[in-house]
C-alpha cells in the first residue's frame, strides 16, 4: 500500500526537526556548559562538588605486565596523565609530572599515567628516557580512556590530565600540555576542603 503523499512529508519534517534537535543537544553538551562544571584560568575545567562523576574504574596492566588498578590509590589525591611516547606536548610535561609525583607523593598525592601507545616497548623507552617515577596503565585502544564520563574533556586529543579527589570523584581535568598554571588548579580543586560549592541563585 502506498503511503500518502502528506504522511511522508510530515514525516520528513518531523525527523528533521528531532535532527536539528539532536544537534542542538550534541553542540552545548561540552565542558564548562553543563550544570556544576566552570572553565578557569588556564583552561581547566573544574567540577562542584555536587556534581562530581565518579572516577572510571580503570584496570588493566602497567608497561612492565604487571596488574594496575585505580582502586588502589582509594584515599588519596590522583592526577590521571593520558600520554603516548610519539605525542610532543606529552613529552614537554612529563618533567612536570615526574617532579610533582617526586615531591608530593609523600603528601598523599600521585600521578598515574594512560598510556595510548600501541607498543609497550615503545611506553617503556619512554619511561626510561623520562625517567618516569610513576605507573601507566597500557592502554592501546583507548577502551580505559572511553570510561570517562561524558563532558569531563572537550577533546579526544592527546595529552590530557583530569584530578581525582580523595573521595574517588573527578574534581578537574584539561586538555593539552600541563603546566604549573594547569597543575596548580587541579591540584586545587581536587584539595579536600576546597571544592567550589554549588552555584545557588
Amino acid at each position: 500500500m502506498r503511503t500518502p503523499p502528506r504522511i511522508v512529508v510530515l514525516s520528513l519534517a518531523a525527523l528533521t526537526v528531532a535532527a536539528v534537535c539532536v544537534g542542538l543537544i550534541a553542540a552545548h553538551d561540552d565542558p564548562g556548559s553543563r550544570q556544576g562544571h566552570r572553565q578557569v584560568k588556564g583552561g581547566v575545567l573544574t567540577i562542584e562538588a555536587h556534581h562530581r562523576p565518579r572516577a572510571p574504574a580503570f584496570t588493566g596492566s602497567d608497561l612492565d605486565g604487571k596488574p594496575l588498578s585505580l582502586s588502589a590509590y582509594q584515599g588519596k589525591t590522583v592526577l590521571v596523565n593520558g600520554w603516548a611516547s610519539w605525542c610532543g606536548p606529552c613529552r614537554a610535561e612529563t618533567p612536570l609530572l615526574v617532579e610533582t609525583h617526586k615531591k608530593l607523593r609523600a603528601h598523599g598525592i600521585v600521578v598515574v599515567g594512560l598510556d595510548q601507545d600501541n607498543s609497550a616497548a615503545n611506553g617503556r623507552a619512554f619511561a626510561g628516557e623520562f625517567h618516569m617515577n610513576y605507573p601507566s596503565l597500557l592502554d592501546p585502544d583507548g577502551k580505559q580512556a572511553l570510561k570517562l564520563p561524558k563532558g569531563v574533556l572537550n577533546t579526544q586529543g592527546l595529552p590530557f590530565t583530569f584530578a581525582i579527589a580523595p573521595h574517588g570523584k573527578i574534581a578537574a581535568a584539561t586538555s593539552g600540555q600541563l603546566d604549573d598554571t594547569k597543575l596548580d588548579a587541579l591540584l586545587k580543586a581536587a584539595r579536600p576542603g576546597t571544592a567550589p560549592p554549588a552555584h545557588t541563585s
